[in-house]
């Protein structure tokens, strides 16, 4: 895997325009399928295909 598509909640939800605790509350939820995130010591990741399947292409960056 290509660890340029994967992100930490805190950079995802940056990119995306969203909170972490919705990142959260998806995981908790099931949003999430299996393999799309994993705890990696104290922090979440999370896969861009997943972001993608969830909220749709990352939004373009307003220069």
């Amino acid at each position: 895997m290509d660890l340029r598509e994967v992100y930490t909640f805190a950079e995802a939800s940056e990119l995306w325009g969203l909170s972490e605790s919705t990142l959260r509350r998806a995981q908790h939820s099931g949003r999430f399928k299996e393999g799309e995130t994993k705890k990696s010591g104290g922090t979440w990741i999370v896969t861009r295909a997943a972001m993608e399947r969830l909220y749709g292409k990352e939004p373009e960056k307003k220069i």
